[in-house]
């Protein structure tokens, strides 16, 4: 966290401006910072965890977050997001229906290319892990209505994630659409037999709404500006400061 907290700090003193849509940090240009919101859908349930009399199914889940995306070039970008999801699984025997339920903190850390495809500008393949915080206890719910606490579950879980997705600019920000299959590596259940892994598996369709921080940041100094420069004219006395160049 101290790590996370020195380099968005860095990132805020180090924002200089410049032409076309980049700023720098470090001395380096970046090509753009995406920050928005995210809500979707997963299904998700156990691997390995199918008996001659108890069969698992996927559970369908919420998910609930922002998303930041930190462009290098107009291809290449770091995605990163923090999530609120319901992760779990559905699992029936002898006529008997349970669901077991897991919310958690998800925090995916994917690099992204992004390309033209059948017209679309911005379509992009994305890949890398993801680290889960389970929120509060477990909940399993039977068909029959009653329901219990269910502490069996890990604390934390982490994985890999692969997905696709595209998006849609428009003149206020950037719809999307993204698809993504996370593959546990972690034994998140714990029971009485050992030699049974569960791991998660999830599949996740989610929107977002992006808007480019860059871009807000110049339109409010380049509005800034020009205030200034009518009061200038009107007669009114600035005082003196840092001058700083506008971007058109």
């Amino acid at each position: 966290m101290k790590r996370i907290l020195i380099f968005v700090l860095a990132i805020t003193l180090g924002v200089t401006q410049t032409n076309a849509q980049l700023f720098k940090v470090f001395g380096h240009d970046v090509g753009f910072v995406y920050v928005g919101p995210k809500v979707g859908m997963n299904l998700s349930k156990f691997s390995q965890w199918s008996y001659s009399n108890y069969t698992v199914k996927n559970r369908l889940g919420y998910q609930l977050g922002v998303v930041g995306e930190l462009g290098f070039t107009n291809r290449f970008s770091v995605q990163s997001e923090i999530v609120l999801i319901s992760k779990g699984a559905i699992g029936e025997t002898a006529g008997i229906t349970e669901t077991k339920r897991m919310p958690s903190i998800q925090i995916p850390i994917l690099a992204r290319y992004t390309f033209s495809l059948l017209g679309l500008r911005k379509v992009y393949a994305n890949g890398g892990v993801y680290s889960t915080t389970r929120v509060g206890s477990g909940t399993v719910i039977y068909s029959d209505g009653m329901s219990y606490n269910d502490y069996h579950w890990t604390r934390f879980d982490w994985g890999f994630s692969f997905g696709c997705g595209a998006e849609y600019p428009t003149k206020d920000g950037i719809w999307g659409l993204d698809l993504r299959y996370d593959l546990g590596a972690v034994d998140v259940y714990r029971q009485l037999d050992e030699s049974t892994k569960s791991r998660f598996r999830s599949f996740q369709f989610s929107v977002t709404y992006k808007f480019d921080l860059v871009d807000i940041y110049f339109k409010y100094k380049n509005k800034k500006n020009r205030n200034d420069e009518v009061e200038s004219e009107q007669g009114v006395q600035r005082p003196n400061g840092l001058k700083i160049q506008q971007r058109d």
